[in-house]
């Protein structure tokens, strides 16, 4: 090797680069809808509005059915 120049591989493409944010994952507490439940018994039950349990669910009307789960708030 006399007279040669070791070659320094360029290691800067391994590096994993760190993310500025970080998303986690996000949770709800939840309600299974029993028959005779409205959107009304269940936010008052949990003392929320009716309007943020439709917009948590997406739900256009107020109308729900027995068996559906809805979001009640993150946890």
């Amino acid at each position: 090797m006399k007279g040669k120049i070791p070659k320094i591989r360029n290691q800067a493409n391994k590096v994993k680069r760190t993310p500025r944010y970080m998303e986690f994952p996000v949770t709800y507490e939840v309600y299974h809808v029993e028959s005779g439940d409205t959107l009304w018994t269940i936010a008052k039950s949990f003392k929320i509005p009716v309007q943020q349990l439709m917009n948590l669910n997406k739900l256009s009307s107020d109308r729900i059915y027995p068996g559906q789960i809805i979001k009640i708030r993150e946890r």
